[in-house]
């Protein structure tokens, strides 16, 4: 016969490894939107006939808006549940990198890049609380190395099926596919994450 106990922990242990896992997801995407842009500066160049300088606003658009963003949520917020911020700043995360994948314009690219870096910013702080929240001390090692994971696997697999796409469809469809994504992961946590 079968602990009960046993049982009720199993099934908490299997809920925070979905937890981690999908978390990971997160940080996967945000990491893939934010590294893919720097291998398309070909495609960008191009399209909007821009040169170097006005590409290097692009890039540093989503970075700058990331820091400003992070600096004033900061005194704001730890008023509000992990898992509302968590879904409120993942949904503009997703909605930014879908707005890039349609930018038609230099400027709406810009824009769209902004206001991701806004919403993306903010994305690995709140893997990173959440982890901490979820893992006692002595666990919270491991769970960091599962969310830390997939910075490599962005790497590794994320920007080059990126670049892939890209090459077969246009330089959009890399953000269309982590947008979609990401719009998956937030549906997910909506569902899944405990308040």
């Amino acid at each position: 016969m079968t602990n009960p106990i046993l049982k009720i922990r199993n099934r908490e242990f299997e809920k925070r490894n979905l937890l981690l896992y999908l978390l990971a997801a997160m940080n996967f995407s945000h990491i893939v939107d934010f590294m893919i842009m720097m291998p398309l500066g070909d495609y960008l160049m191009n399209s909007f006939n821009i040169g170097p300088g006005e590409f290097s606003v692009i890039v540093s658009a989503y970075t700058f808006s990331a820091g400003i963003s992070s600096f004033f949520a900061a005194f704001l917020i730890d008023r509000f549940d992990r898992k509302t911020a968590l879904i409120f700043t993942f949904t503009g995360f997703s909605v930014g990198t879908v707005l890039v994948g349609l930018a038609n314009s230099y400027f709406l690219l810009v824009a769209a890049r902004s206001l991701t870096g806004i919403f993306g910013g903010l994305v690995a702080a709140l893997v990173l609380s959440v982890v901490s929240d979820l893992y006692s001390y002595r666990e919270r090692g491991k769970a960091m190395g599962v969310v830390s994971a997939a910075f490599a696997l962005a790497s590794v697999i994320g920007v080059p099926i990126g670049l892939y796409l890209a090459s077969q469809f246009s330089w959009h469809a890399p953000f269309f596919m982590v947008g979609g994504l990401a719009s998956v992961f937030t549906i997910v946590t909506a569902f899944v994450f405990p308040k």
